[in-house]
């Protein structure tokens, strides 16, 4: 397997490039065997199932899909990148640009002329640690919401289950398993930043939406103040993003169960999207300070961190929004 030079901005930050050649081929030796595979060594290359692995590695313990589009752009050819986690953002943007990974966490995509793999795969050690367990629940999700808009803090378990209104003890297990995905530091207690964000946005529901075909003050109306949630690009701008014609766009707004079954009524296939509803992905909504419910406006804004993560979902546009807007925590 090659290993790009040194001298290359995708080289490996070791001692030797040879013994690090040797531990990654070992790795995915392991990956493949565990897949049922057949590998050999040939010329200090791995040949797996009659394919000679030539592509040029990158190891990173756990990079953001920036990063990683910087590796892709910066590196000659599709490789191969070798890291202690990958989110699914991270992931998509190699699919984007035809590379191969090796997620220690317990995850293997090789794509080559005369080798197609993607799949889960069995590691030994602590490197293949939190594989089998996502902290990605709706309460891990309010976790991370929480961590982001206080990135300073040391992350209590006690604290967040108060403001969220979730337990402290699974509270406390979605903790620790951020810390077992290196997502908060284990000595620190602070998190990992700017991963937490992506890793969480690539974890973020933005499907199931509703097309109601009346303008947003409508619908609050046939609900009631308060009952709507604006998390759409309007919400984001209030909260200092910077997007072109933002109030021209449909709103996006959260709304809990008995809202949502009660503008079913107003659902019309014949006519164009001028509101779209979700059920909302988190119980606890943290709000944009200022914009309380009144009668000009009567629904709530969500908070910046909230309205990111939903557009960092969007591994198009949202995510050139989010990174454009500066909102995530550095």
């Amino acid at each position: 397997m090659f290993v790009a030079p040194r001298s290359e901005p995708s080289s490996l930050p070791t001692a030797g490039a040879g013994a690090v050649e040797a531990a990654t081929s070992e790795e995915l030796r392991e990956a493949f065997t565990t897949l049922g595979l057949e590998v050999r060594t040939v010329d200090g290359r791995l040949v797996v199932d009659g394919t000679r692995l030539t592509l040029p590695v990158v190891e990173r313990a756990h990079p953001h899909p920036g990063v990683v589009a910087e590796i892709v752009r910066t590196t000659d050819g599709p490789g191969l990148l070798v890291a202690d986690r990958l989110s699914e953002s991270a992931r998509q943007v190699l699919r984007d640009a035809g590379w191969s990974w090796l997620d220690r966490r317990g995850h293997a995509r090789i794509w080559v002329p005369g080798l197609r793999l993607d799949a889960p795969i069995g590691l030994g050690g602590d490197r293949a640690r939190g594989a089998g367990t996502s902290p990605w629940t709706p309460v891990g999700l309010e976790v991370a919401l929480h961590v982001l808009i206080h990135p300073a803090d040391a992350v209590a378990a006690r604290a967040i289950a108060k403001d969220t209104g979730r337990s402290a003890g699974g509270t406390q297990e979605i903790v620790n398993r951020f810390v077992a995905e290196g997502l908060i530091g284990k000595a620190s207690r602070l998190p990992v930043l700017p991963d937490l964000f992506w890793e969480a946005a690539s974890h973020w529901p933005d499907d199931g939406w509703v097309a109601l075909p009346e303008p947003i003050d409508a619908v609050a109306a046939s609900l009631g103040a308060g009952a709507l949630t604006r998390v759409d690009e309007r919400a984001a701008t209030l909260g200092g993003a910077r997007i072109n014609a933002a109030a021209d766009l449909p709103a996006r707004c959260y709304v809990n169960k008995a809202s949502l079954r009660r503008l079913r009524h107003m659902v019309d296939p014949d006519r164009s999207a001028r509101t779209w509803v979700r059920l909302s992905p988190v119980q606890w909504l943290p709000e944009l300070d200022g914009f309380e419910p009144d009668a000009d406006h009567p629904w709530r804004v969500a908070h910046p961190i909230l309205c990111a993560l939903r557009l960092g979902a969007d591994r198009a546009r949202g995510r050139e929004i989010v990174e454009d807007w500066g909102v995530v925590p550095a």
